[in-house]
């Protein structure tokens, strides 16, 4: 069995479940979600049901576990906690992590601390679990086509979101993610996309695509409604629920996305061919290299 401690938004939601799919198709494991953190965790919810991996998983329940199972997925937990403390004290080490990941991973215990990716030794085992978010294609590179048929959105389309998908669908879309919410905009950490970025990446999209719409999506409308003074035909996606908006996003034909999961899967998942991405350089601000998470066809804009 593969067992997926999920944490975050849908975005994060996906790279989690994206990593146990490819993972269950190698070991022929089936996934169970531990779904327990959304009784505390209020930022976000658990989402991942809208989409039509939600065939492919179930939720783990505990009361049928073996005591065995009981004591090891708390342990396994704890040692994850463990671990993520410590290594926050050493330098962040690629060769070093990879070790750690490494030597864990024979027991089953798939541990993602940072940024970066590791090669995965598929091998079966009693218990898989993953803790982290492997942010990264290269997890579930191998099955990224049965991946994006999987995270397609299966509920039904209401009336004022099939409208706007109609709009979508016949012109030049380009999607436009902000993160503005204020634990975004007061982090040191992940506060990288500034006004100056969008303006740049608008202007790139502008010198390569004739004719852009560009349809706002961002955590406060309000906030972006104000912040930005846009010369453009703007759309803001508003009063939409966390799958219904990655439903218009990868609708898009163009991206400009921020430094988040969501929009990262926002532009994965569109089926354009031709698709343009517009990304930030940096995922952190404390990022030393490129992170893993970027894509080869991403075009990066300074920041």
């Amino acid at each position: 069995m593969i067992i997926v401690k999920l944490i975050g938004g849908l975005g994060n939601q996906m790279f989690q479940v994206a990593f146990a799919r490819a993972l269950s198709l190698e070991t022929k494991e089936e996934i169970f979600l531990d779904i327990s953190v959304y009784k505390k965790y209020k930022i976000r919810n658990f989402s991942l049901s809208n989409l039509r991996v939600d065939k492919e998983v179930q939720l783990i329940d505990k009361s049928k576990l073996s005591n065995f199972q009981k004591i090891y997925l708390k342990t396994t937990q704890k040692t994850y906690h463990i671990f993520q403390k410590v290594i926050g004290l050493i330098p962040n080490n690629y060769k070093t992590l990879e070790l750690i990941y490494n030597f864990l991973s024979k027991f089953g215990l798939h541990y993602n601390f940072g940024r970066t990716f590791f090669n995965v030794q598929y091998k079966v085992k009693n218990i898989n679990c993953l803790y982290g978010y492997f942010q990264s294609e290269n997890y579930f590179l191998k099955h990224q086509e049965q991946i994006r048929r999987d995270f397609i959105v299966n509920q039904s389309v209401g009336n004022r979101e099939g409208r706007l998908l109609h709009q979508i669908k016949n012109c030049n879309a380009v999607a436009i993610s902000m993160r503005l919410g204020e634990d975004y905009t007061n982090s040191k950490l992940l506060n990288v996309c500034n006004e100056d970025y969008y303006y740049k990446a608008i202007d790139y999209i502008d010198k390569s695509i004739k004719d852009a719409v560009y349809f706002i999506f961002s955590d406060r409308i309000d906030f972006a409604k104000s912040k930005f003074n846009f010369k453009h035909n703007v759309y803001f996606i508003d009063g939409f629920k966390d799958y219904e908006s990655l439903r218009l996003m990868y609708s898009c034909k163009h991206f400009i996305i921020a430094n988040s999961s969501f929009s990262w899967w926002g532009s994965y998942l569109s089926s354009n061919s031709k698709k343009i991405v517009v990304a930030p350089s940096k995922w952190y601000n404390d990022d030393i290299e490129k992170s893993h998470i970027y894509l080869d066809s991403m075009i990066l804009i300074d920041v």
